[in-house]
């Protein structure tokens, strides 16, 4: 597709958004938007702190379906972990 026809519905869309949605044009067309609120640095290590707990717990009380949230959580960790914008 042609770099100029794709700007130009680029265009097309933004003007079309601004009619219908013009909070959310302005949010998204804002200078230097903040972080993705589940992307902090407080937020990741709280849902890592959370996994590693339900492992241990899982592990000292031997209930097998505590340690799989527990690896369930600490996956959605890293995941978070390894799409976060340094």
């Amino acid at each position: 597709m042609d770099p100029a026809h794709e700007r130009q519905e680029l265009r097309r869309i933004e003007r079309w958004l601004a009619v219908n949605d013009p909070g959310l044009a302005a949010a998204l067309s804002a200078p230097g938007a903040g972080p993705r609120q589940a992307n902090r640095r407080s937020i990741r290590l709280t849902i890592d702190l959370l996994g590693v707990v339900c492992v241990l717990t899982g592990v000292l009380t031997g209930v097998l379906t505590l340690i799989f949230v527990g690896m369930l959580v600490l996956m959605a960790g890293a995941c978070l972990h390894t799409t976060c914008r340094r």
